[in-house]
């Protein structure tokens, strides 16, 4: 997920959910994040919506194609310089039987404007109106001009549901989705049921019901795999592969993601104020050592936010773990060895963090930094990290879940006016960077000043970047046309199926 779960709240539909790891018309799927929001879109549960088959949006990105491809939208053109044109596909209906319109699509876009805490791809300060031209096409309007825009209605907190879902305490989506699987039951931070839509606009949906399982611990969801409980378990730790690897029955597969682990450095105070602190953190942390054992060799040690393999990564060196030249620079800055005594906030949902912050902590004591450490779940610590009462933090963070573009991710995370700049980051001529990318046509030059950005982000110590991770899943060999999605949007789709044998 993106690096945001909101606070706790209560289901907005109970019922009892199946158990079992279910038959050839039946699927029981292991999932990593609990719904903590009642579902509204803004945050992080509209990804729970999307893996279990439920939400669509207008526009899809194509990871493995690199591509936007229709969805609940056949096509987009940008009919000015501050205007796209959305036509939406003829024949879909919402789940509760009432016709996709584009009325509707406007009221869905239109509660993201409104929300408290707009979802970073789609807020206020770069949407300025949806409209309905007519019964077949909605206009974006942009306060400047944006070639990004048809990328941000491929985001998932931009899916559509039908009018009564908004409720005005949290979303239903009982019945309001467009997908192949829909809601009928739920316990509250438990798990989800759901049946197939035979009225599904892309065509048969080959099982009968889906119950999602919301699971936390890596470690349980790889067991239920093992036992049959569930057929398939996102999100796995490098730890639980080899005992998966070796049964018969279990397909395991795993992938690079853009996704990268970051120690992130509160620099709206002392001490992470002073990049001279931050480069001796950044050089004394071992990310070799870190990738090879903490990640069981299933991550590559980071070079900047970006993977090398990325269209947008700089040529950049890696920062090499030098203690002295760590020890240097913090006398430089004026503390002696002891003096620095610091927390270390880390989340429950990435299993490996509790051990990664054990490392860090190690690291830093060798250079005289105090290092105390706080794991527990995201929506305990989220509050700290938005409004900058911390000193450092974990973060495990996908680059193109905002958008599928880079400017989503650094917009969000290292402009001034940042939706999630949890770092308290500054930098006008990164934001300028950052403006004149967003108008930019021509992928080739977006992407080179994304890879100036990248670097200077890695020259400054804005963050030590860690680890650019892989993604791993289990399924019984009995799971057919499964795709283990690199942004963590998909699971349940409508190709996937659950053979007999």
């Amino acid at each position: 997920m993106a690096g945001a779960l909101a606070a706790t709240a209560c289901g907005s539909f109970e019922g009892s959910t199946t158990s079992g790891s279910g038959s050839a018309d039946n699927l029981t799927v292991s999932l990593q994040f609990t719904p903590r929001a009642n579902y509204s879109l803004e945050t992080d549960d509209a990804f729970v919506l999307s893996q279990v088959g439920c939400l669509e949006t207008l526009v899809k990105y194509d990871a493995e194609a690199g591509a936007l491809v229709p969805l609940l939208a056949t096509e987009w053109v940008q009919t000015e310089p501050t205007a796209w044109d959305f036509t939406l596909r003829e024949g879909v209906k919402f789940q509760d039987g009432t016709d996709l319109t584009t009325a509707a699509v406007v009221a869905s876009l239109q509660y993201l404007l409104r929300a408290d805490a707009p979802p970073r791809a789609f807020t206020p300060k770069l949407i300025t109106s949806v409209e309905a031209l007519n019964d077949s096409t909605v206009r974006i309007r942009t306060p400047e001009p944006s070639a990004l825009v048809p990328f941000r209605l491929a985001s998932i907190n931009t899916g559509i549901l039908a009018p009564a879902a908004y409720t005005g305490t949290g979303i239903d989506p009982l019945s309001h989705c467009t997908g192949p699987y829909t809601p009928v039951a739920q316990t509250p931070a438990q798990s989800m049921t759901l049946e197939g839509n035979t009225a599904y606009w892309g065509g048969n949906v080959p099982l009968k019901s889906v119950t999602a399982r919301f699971i936390p611990e890596g470690a349980t969801r790889a067991t239920q795999v093992r036992t049959g409980e569930s057929q398939i378990a996102l999100g796995l730790p490098a730890s639980t592969v080899p005992e998966l690897e070796g049964d018969a029955r279990i397909k395991v597969s795993s992938a690079f993601t853009p996704r990268t682990t970051g120690l992130y450095f509160n620099q709206s105070r002392a001490p992470f104020d002073n990049p001279e602190v931050r480069k001796a953190v950044q050089a004394a942390v071992d990310v070799e050592s870190i990738t090879a054992s903490v990640f069981g060799g299933q991550a590559h040690p980071a070079i900047g936010p970006f993977a090398p393999t990325e269209a947008w990564a700089p040529d950049s060196q890696p920062v090499n773990r030098n203690l002295d030249q760590a020890r240097r620079l913090l006398t430089a800055a004026g503390y002696a060895p002891g003096q620095l005594k610091l927390t270390l906030l880390a989340y429950t949902e990435r299993p490996e963090f509790a051990d990664l912050a054990a490392v860090i902590q190690a690291n830093l004591a060798e250079i005289g930094i105090d290092v105390g450490v706080q794991v527990s779940d995201y929506s305990a610590i989220e509050p700290s990290l938005l409004d900058g009462s911390y000193d450092l933090a974990l973060l495990s963070r996908n680059h193109l879940t905002d958008i599928a573009d880079p400017l989503g991710f650094l917009t969000a995370d290292y402009s001034c006016g940042g939706g999630f700049n949890i770092s308290q980051y500054c930098d006008p001529a990164i934001d300028a960077q950052l403006s004149a990318a967003n108008t930019e046509n021509d992928p080739q030059r977006r992407n080179a000043i994304y890879a100036d950005v990248a670097s200077q982000l890695q020259a400054d110590a804005v963050t030590t970047f860690i680890a650019h991770e892989q993604t791993t899943a289990a399924r019984l060999e009995t799971i057919e046309s499964f795709v283990d999605d690199p942004l963590a949007r998909y699971a349940v789709t409508p190709d996937l199926t659950v053979s007999n044998s």
